[in-house]
C-alpha cells in the first residue's frame, strides 16, 4: 500500500470492542505502511461518538478524526476502507446496504469492507455478493476477532479472515495489524465467520468449566487467587482462567478480567448467547450434533433472562452461585 497518498478509512460501530479498535487504527505505528489516513467514524448512538472523541482527544489524535452524521454522508466521501464492528447480522446487513447504495456511482476506486462483527457464514457470503455486485472493484472480507476487550485495547487481537482475493488480503493487512497481532487467512468468503463461531462455541464451554471450578474451589475453602495461580500453570490453563478469570478476587490478583470491574466492559452474555445461536443454527444446517454447545446456550439464555445480558459472560459464575 502506498504511503504517498491519503487513504480514507471509515469505522462503523463504537461499542466496547469497536471503540478501542478504532482508537488503535487511528494511531500511527512506527514503521507501518499507513502514514497518511483520513479517518471517519460513525455510530448510531451519539453518546458513543462523544465518548470516542473524548478518548481520541486524550490520546492526542482528535485532530486526525471526524464523525459522520449518517451512513449516506460517510459513503459519499468515497472511502477506501470501511471497517465495521457491530453486534448482529441485521446491523451488519443494514450498514453495508446503507453504504453501498450511496457510494459515488461513477467512481472506479475500490471500497474494501472489513467486517469484524461475529455474524453467520451465510450472511458473510451474502454481503460479499452484494458488495461485488455494485462494482467489481469493491470487495468484502469477513474478519471477526478473538482477544476480547483487553485484546482490542492492547492491539493484540487475532483476525480470522474470509477473503476470496489475495490482492484484497494483502491490502487489508496494514490496517488489521494496527489493531491486532495476528491476521489469519481462513479461506474463501464466509470462512472467517465460520472459524469464529467454532472458536466461541469452544470458549463458551471453557468459561462455564472455569466458573464451575472456581465456584467449587471457593466452597471447599480454597483462596480464589491460589486456585487461579495453580490452574494457570497446570492443565486447566486457558484464556478464561488466565486473562478473563470470572472470579473477581482472582481477576484482581491476575491484573485483568471484567469480573474485577463488576463484569462491566467485557464480552456481554447476550452477545455470547447470540454467537451460540449462530453456531447451533450452522450445526443444524450441516447436520452436526453439538450437545455441549446446546447446554452452554441453555445456561447463557437463563443468565440473560435473569437480567445479566449486558454483563461480561464470566458473570456465569455469579449465576451458578445463585446470585
Amino acid at each position: 500500500m502506498s504511503s504517498s497518498s491519503t487513504v480514507k478509512v471509515s469505522f462503523v460501530g463504537l461499542g466496547n470492542m469497536g471503540m478501542q479498535m478504532a482508537l488503535n487504527l487511528a494511531t500511527q505505528r512506527e514503521n507501518d505502511e499507513l502514514s497518511d489516513l483520513q479517518f471517519t467514524v460513525y455510530d448510531m448512538n451519539e453518546a458513543n461518538i462523544v465518548k470516542f472523541m473524548k478518548e481520541a482527544e486524550s490520546a492526542g489524535i482528535s485532530n486526525l478524526l471526524q464523525a459522520a452524521p449518517d451512513l449516506k454522508t460517510l459513503a459519499e466521501a468515497n472511502p477506501d476502507f470501511v471497517v465495521k464492528s457491530l453486534p448482529t447480522c441485521e446491523a451488519s446487513e443494514a450498514v453495508v446496504s446503507g453504504i453501498v447504495s450511496n457510494l459515488p456511482p461513477s467512481s472506479s476506486k475500490a471500497c474494501l469492507f472489513i467486517d469484524t462483527s461475529t455474524i453467520s457464514p451465510a450472511v458473510s457470503k451474502k454481503l460479499h455478493r452484494q458488495v461485488k455486485s455494485i462494482s467489481p472493484h469493491h470487495d468484502y472480507v469477513d474478519a471477526p476477532v478473538s482477544g476480547g476487550v483487553k485484546g482490542a485495547t492492547d492491539a493484540s487481537l487475532t483476525f480470522m479472515t474470509g477473503c476470496s482475493s489475495e490482492e484484497t488480503f494483502t491490502k487489508i493487512q496494514p490496517l488489521l495489524k494496527r489493531m491486532g497481532k495476528a491476521v489469519l487467512h481462513c479461506g474463501e468468503s464466509g470462512s472467517g465467520s465460520a472459524v469464529k463461531l467454532c472458536n466461541n462455541a469452544a470458549l463458551a464451554a471453557q468459561m462455564i468449566g472455569i466458573c464451575e471450578a472456581m465456584s467449587l474451589g471457593e466452597s471447599l475453602g480454597v483462596d480464589p487467587t491460589v486456585l487461579a495461580d495453580v490452574m494457570n500453570v497446570s492443565t486447566a490453563k486457558c484464556w478464561s482462567s488466565e486473562v478473563n478469570n470470572p472470579h473477581p478476587v482472582a481477576a484482581k490478583g491476575i491484573g485483568s478480567g471484567a469480573s474485577a470491574n463488576d463484569y462491566e466492559g467485557g464480552f456481554g452474555t447476550a452477545l455470547m448467547l447470540k454467537d451460540l445461536n449462530l453456531a447451533l443454527d450452522a450445526s443444524v444446517e450441516e447436520g452436526k450434533s453439538m450437545p455441549v454447545t446446546s447446554l452452554s446456550r441453555q445456561l447463557y439464555s437463563l443468565a440473560d433472562n435473569r437480567g445479566l445480558g449486558r454483563k461480561d459472560f464470566g458473570v456465569m459464575l455469579q449465576f451458578l452461585n445463585g446470585k
